[in-house]
């Protein structure tokens, strides 16, 4: 018990660890780093055309790269520079309990079995 299961297959320890990955500050997911470039323009573009299908007010624009992280920074820093722009910029919150959601469609699901939004007026209304 405790054990790496790849301890049983001679497979050093270092060789069985996850390769580090690098989170995209658009849609939080992680990609190697030569996907990651591939990756970034077609989630914008699906970022903008999810957005545009949205009404006027609950709209949101495209999130900045992150900035101020380094040519040198490690993959760690990058991840944590690329999960604050997701958190600050891409997730909606819910206006009754706080909790945070990936997108307005799933923030209107949440708000139709949200306690905190029952009896507040326009619960399920996404507003």
């Amino acid at each position: 018990k405790g054990q790496c299961p790849f301890a049983r297959m001679n497979v050093p320890t270092e060789l069985a660890e996850r390769p580090k990955m690098l989170k995209c500050y658009i849609c939080g997911k992680e990609f190697g780093s030569k996907s990651l470039a591939i990756h970034e323009p077609q989630c914008a573009t699906k970022f903008e055309a999810e957005q545009a299908l949205l009404p006027e007010g609950q709209r949101r624009r495209l999130p900045q790269k992150p900035t101020g992280v380094g040519a040198g920074a490690s993959v760690d820093e990058m991840n944590a520079a690329a999960q604050a722009v997701y958190e600050t910029q891409v997730m909606v919150g819910c206006p009754g309990c706080g909790r945070t959601f990936s997108g307005q469609a799933r923030l209107d699901v949440h708000i139709r079995g949200c306690d905190a939004m029952k009896g507040k007026a326009g619960a399920g209304a996404g507003k």
